[in-house]
């Protein structure tokens, strides 16, 4: 018989330690892992989930309780790689199961809240990710955009008219990327995919849109001539880094958005 998802409610401020230790030791490092410490003294607790005692995904809750609480999930998968610091640690496509868990586990976040006398419970996550399911499926409203996920295939891609001339070097290997022009990019490479953090790794203080443009497809053009089996450079940009500079070149350059990260807000009352 199919065993259903069950959820685990741990209330206490030291309910992180062990979904993480638990994932940690998933995928066989031979180490183990502290908690994660709450500064601010407000976790409420954890929920996990898990399908015949395999954990699926886990959601922290913290707030005051007396107006908004805030929560946010995290995939196993997702907390494994970080763990252990791979750097592959864009979006990734959420299985039907995923999506399930983390439905229940935020239903049963806004019961907790609710427990507790908050009004509003918060979280964030991209609209096709298993965040924004919840939020369909718990009718929570968007309150804001806060990133973008931009995604091409080098291979496919074509270097767009009218971008300015720049002159770029690459970076000293082992890094990946290229300076020039007053900034620099850095990608990580994993396989057949490449990521880039904008916040992290785009320095570019005071570089127009455009310039920066032409960076950018520089890197891919670079991407492509050095790293064929690669067939997804993906970066993620959120509100905030350099001024929108890097929203504006991103298209110039020929990406597109693959994914929205919104705000999420369910009334409790």
């Amino acid at each position: 018989m199919k065993r259903d998802i069950s959820l685990e409610w741990a209330g206490n401020p030291a309910a992180e330690e062990r979904p993480a230790t638990e994932v940690y030791a998933s995928v066989d490092t031979g180490a183990g892992v502290a908690s994660d410490p709450d500064p601010s003294g407000t976790r409420l607790g954890t929920v996990t989930a898990r399908r015949a005692g395999r954990s699926l995904g886990r959601l922290s809750i913290h707030g005051d309780g007396e107006a908004a609480v805030t929560t946010q999930g995290e995939r196993a998968d997702r907390l494994a790689r970080r763990l252990v610091r791979e750097s592959r640690t864009g979006e990734v496509p959420a299985t039907a199961e995923e999506r399930d868990a983390f439905v229940r586990m935020y239903r049963r976040a806004a019961e907790q809240a609710r427990a507790v006398g908050a009004r509003v419970l918060h979280w964030s996550g991209t609209e096709t990710g298993p965040e924004g399911e919840a939020a369909r499926a718990l009718a929570a409203r968007t309150t804001g955009e806060i990133a973008r996920i931009w995604t091409v295939d080098p291979n496919g891609w074509w270097p767009p008219g009218g971008l300015p001339a720049v002159r770029v070097r690459a970076l000293p290997p082992p890094r990946v990327g290229l300076i020039g022009e007053g900034a620099e990019l850095t990608v990580a490479v994993e396989g057949d995919r490449a990521y880039l953090d904008a916040g992290e790794a785009i320095t570019a203080p005071g570089v127009a849109a455009d310039i920066l443009a032409a960076l950018v497809a520089e890197l891919v053009e670079s991407i492509r001539r050095n790293h064929p089996n690669v067939r997804e450079l993906a970066v993620f940009e959120f509100d905030g880094d350099t001024e929108g500079t890097v929203r504006q070149a991103l298209p110039l350059a020929g990406l597109r958005i693959e994914h929205r990260v919104w705000d999420f807000e369910l009334a409790l009352d």
